[in-house]
């Protein structure tokens, strides 16, 4: 074989070796995304209800029409809750939450309406402790 095609062969495997390696990193970086998000989602809940004791967190969904991330919570084994978010980056990218109200019983700590936006009340979320809460990460449900 030519010098030639052995350096191209040679650089087309180097260039295949780099695109699987950024691939994989950018997988981590996803789902290490989500389970920093899982995690204030978890601190959002001890934040704004009483009581919360167990939070899991069953998986998540992404929009293919609108990019959206979706998950679903469930606080103390009964009460469930849906968070939608623009993107992976933290709360700041909450743009909704939902749960029907005859079986989510967990009681706010105060006024969802008087406390405000998610995005005006991270500082003071971040700062809860989960302490003596019991969070299981998504990707600890496909172990």
């Amino acid at each position: 074989m030519k010098k030639s095609t052995k350096a191209f062969i040679s650089l087309m495997i180097l260039i295949g070796g780099l695109l699987m390696v950024f691939s994989l990193n950018g997988k981590r970086t996803e789902e290490q995304q989500k389970r920093d998000l899982e995690t204030s989602i978890a601190k959002l809940l001890v934040h704004d209800y009483e009581d919360v004791k167990e939070v899991k967190f069953t998986g998540w969904g992404r929009s293919r029409e609108t990019g959206s991330w979706g998950t679903i919570v469930v606080i103390n084994g009964e009460n469930e809750i849906g968070f939608s978010f623009d993107g992976l980056s933290g709360l700041a990218d909450i743009s909704g939450g939902s749960y029907h109200p005859d079986t989510f019983k967990l009681v706010e700590k105060n006024s969802l309406e008087e406390m405000g936006p998610v995005r005006y009340r991270i500082k003071d979320i971040e700062k809860v402790s989960l302490e003596g809460v019991a969070v299981t990460y998504s990707h600890e449900e496909r172990s």
